[in-house]
């Protein structure tokens, strides 16, 4: 996606369409940066939603919904007329955030795309029914894919999710379409927020291979419960990234 050109010189950022993380909030969280950093100063204009639409590539929903959550920190002001201002550097709210990324350190030589290598049924072992607060042996979908650019695969995926909460799920292909709009037109699901934590770890011998590397290679493990505005966990999900093209990357603000 086109990147976001803030005042004063500062490089481009862009917002992943590949990430778990909802566009909305990878855009509020680049906006609070900025503002937070003193790129846009206070008394400074924030783009407009029409500017940010055309850059960023994104629907005026998913502007909006920044937006918000801008205005809710009291970090902006929406003036008639004017356009959204900033009134602090600081957010109003006294909660900590702490945000983590797991990035790349090359870009994409080709189209990336996604091989799945199995979308089945499995029943709940004792730790994915705690994650997904269901019983033991429930029917979960598990979706294992590979993310790849040519030759190259990068990082490995295994979702689980409740299968009576997913509709037809077993007759999509999620080698093309995208999981997250599954979430959203047919699942009807908004997530509110995730839990999430990252590992070391050697690979073992199935996500070598997959991943075209030796048994034992360093790998980056993200395991992330996703919750729905209700705090239901709707999606239980461990990644596996090759540290040789990724490392994680962590903000924390008071």
């Amino acid at each position: 996606m086109s990147p976001v050109a803030p005042a004063g010189g500062v490089s481009q950022r862009s917002l992943d369409v590949e990430s778990h993380e909802q566009l909305y909030y990878q855009l509020y969280n680049m906006l609070f940066e900025y503002i937070s950093n003193g790129t846009y100063k206070v008394g400074d204009l924030i783009p407009s939603e029409t500017d940010l639409v055309k850059s960023m590539s994104v629907s005026r929903a998913t502007v909006r919904k920044a937006m918000e959550l801008l205005v809710g920190d009291g970090l902006v002001e929406r003036r008639r007329g004017v356009g959204t201002v900033v009134i602090s550097n600081r957010p109003a709210t006294a909660f900590k955030r702490v945000s983590s990324y797991v990035k790349r350190t090359t870009a994409d030589a080709v189209t990336p795309v996604k091989h799945v290598v199995s979308a089945t049924v499995v029943p709940a072992s004792s730790e994915l029914a705690e994650r997904l607060e269901v019983e033991k042996g429930t029917q979960l979908f598990r979706l294992d894919r590979v993310r790849c650019s040519g030759d190259i695969a990068y990082y490995r995926e295994i979702i689980h999710i409740v299968l009576s909460t997913a509709p037809g799920i077993l007759r999509r292909d999620f080698s093309t379409e995208s999981l997250r709009a599954y979430y959203t037109n047919v699942m009807h699901v908004t997530f509110a927020r995730a839990d999430q934590r990252v590992l070391a770890e050697g690979a073992g011998a199935e996500t070598a291979k997959l991943l075209n590397i030796k048994p034992g290679s360093p790998l980056l493990m993200l395991q992330r419960v996703s919750f729905d505005s209700a705090g239901v966990p709707r999606e239980y999900l461990q990644a596996e990234y090759r540290s040789d093209f990724y490392y994680l990357e962590m903000s924390l603000e008071s």
